[in-house]
Formats: C-alpha cells, sequence, structure tokens
C-alpha cells in the first residue's frame, strides 16, 4: 500500500514538474535572421512529497538566450497563399474526374462538370498521350493527382519547402 502511494506521489509531482516549467521555442541561427530577443529569466517551483511525508521544495531558474527570428524574403508568404487552394482545387477536380469516369454516361459539359472538365481537359490531354489506359481505363486523372498531391506535400505540408521558409527562414 506503502508503494502506491509512493509512485502515485512521484507521478503527481513530476506532472507538477513538467507543468510549471517555463517552455521557451527555439529558433535555429540563420543567415537570415535579424530580430534578437532580449535574455528572459522565469521561475519555477516544484514540491514533492516523499514517503515519509516530508514536502521537498526545489525552486530552478530558467533563463533564455539571446534568440534569433528568422524573417523570410517577401515572395514565399503570398505564394503559398495562391498555391494552396490551387492545388487543393486542382487535386479535388482530378478526384471528380475519377469519379466521372466510373459513369460513361457523364455529359462533362453540362454544369456542375462543366466548372470541373473545364481546368482539368488540357492537363489530361496532355497526359493522355504519353500514358497508357491500363485495363481499358483512363488512369490520366490519378497520375494528375499523385502529382498535385505530391507538390502539394513537397511545398506546403507539414515539413515542406515553403513551410520551412516561412517558420525558420531556411
Amino acid at each position: 500500500m506503502r508503494s502506491t502511494h509512493t509512485s502515485f506521489a512521484f507521478a503527481i509531482g513530476m506532472m507538477l514538474c513538467l507543468n510549471s516549467v517555463a517552455v521557451h521555442g527555439f529558433v535555429p541561427p540563420s543567415p537570415t535572421a535579424t530580430r534578437v530577443l532580449q535574455p528572459q529569466q522565469s521561475a519555477s517551483t516544484l514540491r514533492m512529497i516523499d514517503a515519509n511525508g516530508l514536502v521537498e521544495t526545489t525552486t530552478s531558474l530558467v533563463t533564455t538566450s539571446n534568440l534569433l527570428l528568422a524573417e523570410t524574403e517577401a515572395w514565399v508568404q503570398p505564394l503559398s497563399w495562391v498555391m494552396g487552394p490551387t492545388l487543393n482545387f486542382l487535386s479535388f477536380a482530378m478526384l471528380c474526374r475519377v469519379v466521372a469516369s466510373w459513369y460513361p454516361s457523364t455529359n462533362l459539359n453540362k454544369v456542375p462538370w462543366v466548372f470541373i472538365a473545364w481546368p482539368t481537359e488540357p492537363l489530361l490531354r496532355i497526359a493522355k498521350g504519353s500514358i497508357p489506359p491500363a485495363f481499358g481505363v483512363d488512369i490520366t486523372p490519378v497520375f494528375w493527382l499523385a502529382i498535385f498531391t505530391f507538390i502539394n506535400e513537397i511545398l506546403l505540408g507539414q515539413q515542406g519547402l515553403l513551410t520551412m521558409k516561412i517558420k525558420y527562414g531556411i
């Protein structure tokens, strides 16, 4: 019974420790960095109850060093604002073309399909000449869907090139 209380007290103490320590983000130095943060200090106190019921108090001082914040070029953010919705729309349009190919009687000249067919048809014509049908099925919309998804992930994904440029100035 005593060991249960000890491990419970240890777990509570660790949670208090993790919650009370000030966490500061770190941006690695970059050649394009221009702003410097001034050093700051914050203190955190940890109180733990040991197996004998004694209270231990520990105070730690966390000091931030001079951190550099990166600034990016002016073209990066607007480019990501334009490319994100464009690539998402083209991916959605190609996905709709995949679904429309399942129904051969679909008239792509009627609304709402005309809004999907108009931007995708020139791209599909380019690829149809070089990508043969697989098992009698035109796979060019799947090809373009993969291309747009790949470009979106490489440039704008969580670790994409433009995202890293915006966050860290790399």
